[in-house]
């Protein structure tokens, strides 16, 4: 059997599944395919009619963040969210769809703030959660008739979900640029001085909840103005970060992949269609989560303006703005343009090459072709087999040169790592790697290889108490 085949083989038996996780967020998974298949037929299943659409086609998932108090059960608890008999029912806490093209493996995000006015179908004008209060039929009807969008997915996800899928990851990193507070969320400032915390599941619900956000700016507390689209742009920011370690963590070590699964499919609750290749298309649209690039990954929040009606504060849709966003909901998304070539020069490159596929030969072969095409050599070796995405480290400083390898390779998670030495850049090849090393810009193959010290934070202010943080502030201006 040819080195590709085994290659597409290995990809077969090993799967990444679950890209979903929020009252805000996503995250990826690892597992053999019948543990998949467990974990998903274990999912509650919701009743609620969406628009079927064929495998691999584009779908649009509706993701709602429930309020739900039900899970809590502790003093603590019950002072921060509220007690089931306190805060009865649930709402739509976060309402948000997710377009995903399977052919493309790319996605686009839109949020749609709670506040809007919306006519809810057989039932009348009113703010967009309140179409949860009639149940979940009604918020896909209501996107549906004020939005000419189809939903064919629909996934439900509560305040415990979130908090666990952040803890199973061991937090995520925010940055602070002042320090914050929400007295209602449970959001304190004391500790939380500029630099980047990794936020426990608590405090991080905390902060993607805060709706009354204030920093502590020049010598006194100032409120964030925009309420809930402070909050949605907070949320925003919060998921790519945590769909950003969970990929990375999960690809890295099965046993943090099964945590996130387990923490994420218990709970979750979803329409009946969900099923494995649906699952598997949403992660690999996350996959391509850049913390730091929004363009990996668009994500976009429903044009408003303000206004009154039924004697309460409310925000209108902004048709004429509003009407490119919707489009891109009911389209296929177009081709990402090529990723523009790093001013760099291979002969300038040191590469090291890591087998991590067990294809026997593929790292010399790979580095005997990225040789041919101008790169240094620097050296082969073995990396353990796991269920991963291919992996292009580099030093501090060299992700120019790691963006280079990566255009001839045409996969690869660039990862910055102080612990490659003797080279720039480190590739450690996994089953997603075809097996060619090709110039960019549509040249032909050269070859087939079938064959820093923390900084302490900044003081806060007097008076407030420090909040329980899973992290220490780093120095840097982001995370």
């Amino acid at each position: 059997m040819s080195a590709r085949s085994h290659l597409r083989a290995w990809s077969r038996r090993y799967l990444v599944a679950l890209g979903l996780a929020t009252v805000v967020t996503v995250s990826g998974v690892v597992g053999v395919n019948a543990v998949i298949d467990r974990k998903i037929s274990g999912i509650e299943r919701v009743d609620v009619e969406v628009t079927e659409v064929d495998p691999g086609e584009p779908a649009n998932y509706l993701v709602i963040g429930s309020d739900t108090r039900q899970f809590v059960e502790s003093e603590q608890e019950a002072e921060s969210f509220g007690s089931a008999s306190e805060v009865g029912g649930q709402r739509s806490d976060t309402i948000m769809v997710v377009h995903v093209d399977p052919r493309t493996k790319e996605g686009l995000l839109v949020s749609f703030p709670r506040d809007l006015w919306v006519d809810i179908p057989g039932v009348g004008e009113s703010k967009i959660n309140a179409a949860y209060n009639h149940g979940a039929q009604k918020v896909v009807d209501t996107l549906q008739a004020n939005f000419d969008i189809e939903i064919n997915h629909y996934l439900e996800i509560d305040f415990a979900t979130f908090q666990g899928i952040v803890d199973a990851l061991g937090g995520v990193p925010v940055y602070f640029p002042a320090p914050a507070r929400d007295a209602n969320t449970g959001l304190s400032a004391a500790g939380f001085g500029a630099g980047c915390y990794r936020l426990g599941g608590a405090d991080a619900l905390a902060y993607v909840r805060s709706r009354e956000y204030e920093q502590f700016v020049d010598g006194r507390w100032v409120s964030d103005p925009t309420g809930d689209i402070g909050r949605i742009q907070r949320q925003q920011s919060f998921l790519r970060r945590l769909a950003s370690e969970a990929v990375s963590q999960s690809l890295r070590s099965p046993l943090t992949a099964n945590r996130v699964a387990n923490e994420v499919l218990d709970e979750l609750k979803a329409d009946a269609s969900l099923d494995r290749d649906s699952v598997f298309g949403l992660v690999n649209a996350f996959r391509n989560v850049d913390p730091n690039d929004a363009e990996r990954f668009p994500m976009e929040t429903i044009p408003w303006t303000a206004g009154t009606a039924g004697r309460q504060s409310v925000l209108f849709v902004d048709r004429e703005a509003a009407e490119p966003i919707l489009a891109r909901l009911r389209a296929p998304i177009p081709e990402p343009e090529d990723e523009a070539l790093p001013d760099v020069v291979p002969s300038s490159v040191r590469v090291r090459v890591l087998n991590g596929a067990g294809v026997q030969g593929l790292a010399g072969d790979t580095l005997a072709a990225l040789q041919a095409e101008g790169f240094a050599p620097s050296g082969v070796g073995n990396e353990p087999i796991v269920d991963a995405a291919t992996e292009i480290r580099h030093v501090p400083g060299a992700q120019d040169k790691a963006r280079l390898v990566r255009a001839y390779l045409g996969v690869g998670e660039l990862v910055e790592s102080a612990g490659v030495v003797d080279a720039d850049v480190e590739v450690v090849l996994r089953a997603d790697f075809e097996g060619q090393v090709t110039a960019p810009g549509g040249g032909t193959a050269s070859t087939d290889t079938t064959a820093g010290p923390a900084a302490p934070a900044t003081p806060a202010p007097p008076g407030t108490e420090a909040p329980a943080t899973t992290g220490e502030p780093a120095p840097q201006t982001e995370c």
